[in-house]
C-alpha cells in the first residue's frame, strides 16, 4: 500500500453520481429485486421516462422496505376506515386542548386583572370606571 498523502481532489472519484450508479447496478446483479408492491412497475416506468426527458436533474426514490410492503398489502378497507377516525379523533383532540388552554389563560388574565382592579379600587381610572358602568349597564 501506498502511504503517501492524498490530496481531496485524488481522493474523490472524478463523477460521484457515476460511481454511485456502478454501486447501484452491481448491487442490483447480486442483490434479486424483491416482488413488486404498491405500483412499484408504475413508479419504475415513470422514472425512466423522466430520466429520458431530463437526464442531468436530480432525483430521489423512495422505496418502502418489505416491512412497509406487507402491511400496506394487509390494510383492507375497514381497517383504513378505523384508522382515519382514530387520527379524525387524535386531531380532534388536539383542537379541544389548544382551545381550553387558550380559554384558561384568558380566565387566568382575567382574574388577575378583576384583583389588580380591586386592589387599586376601580374608581380611580376613568376609564375603567366607563367600562364597570357599561357592563352594569349604567349607561349616563
Amino acid at each position: 500500500m501506498d502511504a503517501t498523502p492524498r490530496s481531496p481532489a485524488e481522493r474523490d472519484p472524478a463523477c460521484r453520481r457515476a460511481a454511485l450508479a456502478a454501486i447501484g447496478e452491481g448491487v442490483g446483479r447480486v442483490l434479486p429485486s424483491p416482488d413488486d408492491g404498491l405500483g412499484e412497475t408504475l413508479i419504475r416506468r415513470a422514472y425512466a421516462e423522466r430520466a429520458a426527458t431530463e437526464p442531468d436533474e436530480d432525483r430521489l426514490v423512495v422505496r418502502f422496505g418489505t416491512e412497509w410492503r406487507s402491511f400496506i398489502r394487509h390494510q383492507t378497507p375497514d381497517r383504513l376506515a378505523a384508522l382515519d377516525a382514530v387520527i379524525d379523533d387524535r386531531i380532534e383532540r388536539r383542537a379541544l386542548a389548544r382551545y381550553y388552554r387558550r380559554m384558561k389563560h384568558a380566565a387566568v388574565a382575567v382574574a388577575v386583572t378583576a384583583f389588580a382592579l380591586a386592589q387599586f379600587g376601580i374608581d380611580r381610572l376613568p376609564l375603567v370606571r366607563q367600562i364597570w358602568r357599561l357592563f352594569r349597564g349604567d349607561l349616563r
